[in-house]
């Protein structure tokens, strides 16, 4: 508030005046006795507002004698007083800041109002002036006749780009919702089109324009397909994954991609002609085919079939631990703990062994003893690795106790005419096992 000790001073001085002097104006005396506070200013508001600077103005005070003056504060610190103006202008202010403001009159006795109603004000953010980064890799797909897709890299800002802006030739024609693709029609046949883009941000700056790119659309509407692919073939054959290639189709315009299948399942797609197929299942057999497709969406005829079975995983136990973990062939397990036919033996193979499942041995009734069971488990022991397609062609197989004769009729496998196989080629490290319905007597 103003110092009132000159006011106190002049006082003391005038009134010695006084009792000296005749004093007949009224006006003037009242003026100079006056000790009424004036009413409180109204209205305070903040104009002109800027990251920096702002305007007060307010409704003038009321005094019973004359408001003189005005002094302004700022979260409670006097910052100026006026000439009795009911503006005043802010400056030294800070961008993103919150102030709080009121105004105290004064009169000419320097008689203080109560102060006006505090007003809170935000200065905005610091403008943001830096444009985007300009849009990159702009591209063109889909070409046809009449349209043409336009593709682009992202733009990057301080802030935020908030839109794409696309030209054809030098005038704009639309805004992409801040997506990189544009999808453009309307365009005539055989004609040459330039285009470019730009980025914006939210405060309205504008990048620098993308390269420019050229296309001419399509003479006639394309629907002829390209020719099929050819020479389908798989090599590096594993497990789990091998490698599809084949001879590269051709079109009337331009072949755009291939479309690989897996039986009849789309399981990816390529522009050049391999294709790496991974994720498989070892010994199982596909069926793969690839059909060609051009610009213009038109597909071409598949390919030929290639048919691959991937590798067998390569066997982890021997013949008698499979069969000792087998709970189908756990009476075998039982027997054969009685006699030694070296069935966990690497180095004594490989064995190809007929293993008769529970319900095999159940079907038997009892059992020999001694030598004659000792014959009679033998009898499914040969020695050799013979899958079921071996032994079909082979139609005979030697074991320590005679000959087996196996046939095969449709999908069934049969020995000596009256056994059949039921599991074939269970692979060892060993030999193989194929697991029988009943048991094999010579």
């Amino acid at each position: 508030m103003k110092n009132v000790v000159g006011r106190i001073s002049t006082l003391t001085v005038c009134l010695l005046v006084l009792f000296q002097v005749s004093c007949d104006d009224n006006d003037k005396l009242e003026a100079f006795l006056d000790n009424e506070k004036p009413i409180a200013a109204t209205g305070l508001k903040a104009n002109d507002l800027s990251t920096e600077s702002l305007t007060l103005e307010w409704t003038p005070a009321t005094d019973n004698v004359g408001v003189t003056s005005y002094e302004v504060f700022k979260d409670e610190v006097s910052i100026g007083v006026n000439d009795g103006e009911t503006t005043f202008a802010v400056t030294n202010l800070s961008p993103s800041t919150t102030y709080d403001f009121y105004v105290v009159a004064f009169d000419a006795m320097e008689n203080a109002s109560d102060p006006s109603e505090t007003i809170t004000v935000t200065t905005p953010e610091q403008a943001d002036t830096q444009k985007p980064t300009a849009p990159s890799n702009l591209t063109s797909s889909n070409l046809t006749q009449t349209t043409v897709t336009l593709n682009w890299e992202v733009s990057t800002d301080n802030v935020e780009v908030i839109d794409y802006e696309v030209f054809q030739g030098e005038t704009s024609i639309g805004k992409t919702n801040n997506e990189t693709t544009m999808d453009i029609s309307g365009l005539t046949a055989s004609t040459e089109y330039q285009y470019y883009v730009v980025a914006l941000d939210a405060a309205g700056n504008i990048s620098d324009p993308s390269n420019t790119i050229t296309i001419t659309t399509s003479t006639a509407a394309d629907t002829e397909a390209p020719t099929a692919p050819t020479g389908l073939s798989a090599s590096e054959v594993t497990t789990t994954s091998l490698v599809l290639t084949w001879t590269a189709s051709t079109d009337n315009e331009t072949v755009e991609s291939y479309e690989i299948f897996n039986g009849n399942t789309s399981i990816g797609t390529v522009n050049g002609t391999t294709f790496n197929v991974s994720n498989l299942d070892a010994a199982t057999a596909y069926q793969f085919k690839v059909r060609a497709k051009d610009t213009a969406g038109n597909f071409s005829e598949f390919s030929n079939v290639a048919e691959v079975t991937t590798d067998a995983a390569a066997p982890t136990q021997t013949i008698a631990e499979i069969i000792a973990s087998n709970g189908d062939l756990s009476t075998l397990n039982t027997v054969l703990t009685g006699f030694d036919f070296n069935l966990d033996d690497e180095e004594g193979g490989p064995f190809t062994v007929f293993a008769p499942n529970n319900a095999a041995f159940a079907d038997f009734g009892t059992l020999p003893t001694g030598l004659a069971l000792n014959n009679l488990i033998a009898s499914h022991v040969a020695g050799g690795n013979y899958e079921s397609s071996e032994l079909v062609e082979l139609g005979t197989v030697v074991t320590p106790t005679g000959n087996l004769t196996i046939t095969q009729s449709g999908g069934v496998i049969m020995i000596n005419g009256n056994v059949q196989i039921i599991v074939k080629d269970i692979k060892a490290t060993n030999g193989v096992i194929h697991i029988i319905d009943a048991i094999i007597t010579n």
